[in-house]
């Protein structure tokens, strides 16, 4: 019996020591990305842009979004190099003609990185946001 009871106050010890805070001065390690982590791309449009046409999105020459005035997407995707550009749509009166130039982008598993989309009369690009 007296060995039962040694049992349980070793267990409600050690449970209580779990709860404790690091001691100072020690940075927990963080945890390695998971080899096949998603990577997140964040893009931005700002509400001041100088025309309401709507931008088209594209990653490796697909179009995976459409962004007017203000609008922004999250995209999950697999970590590596992929190939990010942005043109006005051929929608409407803005007549977009696609991409002129695409973007290399090089993700690491578990990473997110931020663009803002830039307008301006004659060209449209991205440009990295610092977090």
């Amino acid at each position: 019996m007296r060995y039962l009871a040694l049992i349980a106050l070793g267990i409600c010890c050690w449970g209580a020591q779990a709860d404790e805070a690091m001691p100072s001065g020690i940075v927990p390690m963080p945890a390695d990305p998971v080899a096949d982590a998603p990577a997140r791309l964040i893009f931005s449009r700002d509400n001041n842009a100088l025309n309401a046409c709507d931008v088209e999105l594209y990653v490796n020459q697909q179009v995976v979004a459409k962004l007017g005035p203000g609008d922004h997407t999250s995209l999950d995707l697999p970590n590596g190099e992929l190939s990010v550009a942005v043109a006005m749509s051929p929608d409407g009166y803005c007549g977009g003609r696609g991409p002129d130039v695409a973007q290399s982008v090089i993700l690491r598993p578990g990473e997110t990185r931020n663009f803002a989309i830039m307008v301006e009369p004659e060209q449209v690009f991205l440009a990295p946001v610092d977090d």
